[in-house]
């Protein structure tokens, strides 16, 4: 139980940098089983968190997570620049999933993801669902949906310009096919406003170990 303490201790005081934001609502895009949510409801018990993950079994097991947390709600449901069904690359390692086919450079790293399977999937706008969810500012948003990013952003622009922090899967190197790079997301955000001010996590090749990709850490100056 001591040490159990100690380690919620050490994450929360990692976390001293965010938390004086008190984040009333986060939106977590690519949310899986619920890795981030988990993580960020230890930091902000009293927020509303809005997940989207577009694998039924996925969504299944993030909606049993948290299904005594009365502050959740999930979504079973892709985002991006347009509203329709898309052809989805559901990968076994789930985590590594894309609307973008992927790279043999992707799976020469991590070959647990050489199994996938084509599924289809229902997508929509982030700015377009939002008209129906309200929310409380300061506001938190995390896309992480490997090499989709631009995407999301560019159906969501209204929804992040009200964002205090984003936090933005990037990739230094092509991992999926006719994904942009980290300046392309850079560029993004710098115009709708936000500073970026380094990684909350970074992607280690096991090969040469190269920095593949980062969570980007966007901050709007004057939130």
């Amino acid at each position: 139980m001591l040490n159990g303490l100690k380690v919620e201790h050490d994450f929360i005081s990692k976390h001293n940098w965010i938390l004086k934001y008190n984040f009333k609502t986060i939106i977590d895009i690519g949310a899986n089983r619920g890795q981030f949510a988990s993580r960020f409801r230890v930091l902000f018990p009293e927020s509303w968190i809005y997940s989207f993950e577009p694998i039924p079994e996925v969504y299944e097991q993030l909606c049993k997570r948290f299904e005594l947390d009365t502050k959740f709600k999930a979504f079973n449901l892709g985002l991006g620049k347009q509203s329709g069904t898309i052809e989805f690359y559901q990968n076994e390692f789930t985590d590594s999933s894309s609307a973008l086919p992927m790279k043999s450079l992707h799976k020469v790293n991590f070959p647990k993801t050489y199994i996938e399977k084509q599924i289809q999937i229902k997508i929509d706008r982030l700015d377009e669902i939002m008209k129906s969810i309200t929310t409380s500012n300061p506001l938190l948003v995390k896309i992480d949906v490997q090499g989709f990013e631009e995407m999301v952003i560019l159906g969501g622009k209204d929804t992040l310009i009200r964002a205090s922090i984003v936090i933005v899967e990037v990739s230094f190197y092509e991992l999926y096919e006719n994904q942009v790079y980290f300046k392309t997301i850079y560029d993004h955000m710098d115009r709708l406003g936000f500073t970026y001010r380094g990684n909350y996590d970074q992607l280690i090749s096991p090969i040469d170990g190269c920095v593949l990709q980062s969570d980007a850490i966007f901050i709007r100056e004057n939130a």
